[in-house]
């Protein structure tokens, strides 16, 4: 099952760890908010803010979100979205720029060093 979208990963508000290892020293965060408003039909307007709510409605993967995706913004529209950043455990001021897939994050966060271990 392929979740690369940042969408799959909002259990709570606020920023997540979704990826954390003890032999690295960076890990990786979502961050954002979503906000996703779904009209199934011309009375009904649904507010996503989490991810059960999209396993919900089955959307449970990234082929399944660009289904709904392609509904179009009359439908299924993001008012916010979230993204993933990589961390470092020890320097609460590092961060990286806003990365949209987590394999992405991922591969950056076992790579990286801080610059003056390089």
């Amino acid at each position: 099952m392929r979740q690369q979208d940042s969408s799959f990963y909002h259990y709570e508000n606020g920023s997540e760890v979704v990826w954390e290892r003890e032999e690295y020293e960076f890990y990786v965060v979502r961050n954002g908010d979503m906000r996703i408003h779904y009209k199934p039909d011309a009375e009904t307007q649904i507010v996503i803010r989490y991810t059960y709510q999209l396993n919900e409605l089955g959307i449970k993967t990234d082929d399944d979100l660009g289904k709904f995706l392609e509904l179009g913004d009359e439908v299924f529209e993001f008012i916010e979205n979230s993204w993933f950043e990589v961390w470092h455990k020890e320097d609460s001021d590092y961060y990286t720029d806003a990365i949209h897939t987590i394999d992405e994050a991922i591969e950056l966060a076992k790579t990286l060093k801080l610059d003056e271990e390089q």
